[in-house]
């Protein structure tokens, strides 16, 4: 029953985009509380401290200092409270994917296999790294 209520509230739970990335909105929230809660209290303290140790017109700037450091040690507290949840699955291209990537972006395949055909020391990182049937598969299917 406990794992019945646990993927309901999964499928609850509402998720936002942020350039470009999807996260929980309760996640950035507590994000965005606990950034603003450390900036802003380590200028504050540094406005309380630096009267007492340092030259009058470099209060505001040791300050700001203290602030951006406080920002900094936001960044890491929220990447340690909240570790990403996306999965990468890695799957091999086909010609016909790349087809449709390149169509996509308005380019055109057969000036870069061209440009690959042409360049041997990039034919050959593209052999290495397995890349090179992705653009070149079908087309020798043709010549056949």
């Amino acid at each position: 029953m406990a794992q019945k209520d646990k993927l309901t509230a999964a499928k609850q739970e509402s998720y936002v985009e942020v350039i470009g990335d999807t996260v929980l909105g309760k996640h950035l929230i507590t994000t965005i509380i606990i950034s603003v809660f450390l900036s802003l209290g380590f200028f504050h303290l540094g406005k309380f401290i630096f009267p007492k140790v340092a030259p009058e017109n470099m209060v505001q700037s040791y300050s700001l200092l203290l602030g951006i450091a406080g920002s900094l040690i936001a960044l890491l507290v929220n990447a340690l409270l909240f570790k990403p949840k996306r999965k990468l699955l890695e799957s091999s291209g086909t010609t016909e994917e790349l087809s449709i990537i390149y169509k996509d972006l308005q380019l055109d395949l057969e000036d870069e296999r061209e440009s690959i055909t042409n360049d041997p020391v990039t034919m050959e990182e593209m052999k290495e790294q397995g890349i090179y049937d992705m653009f070149f598969s079908d087309e020798e299917d043709r010549k056949e």
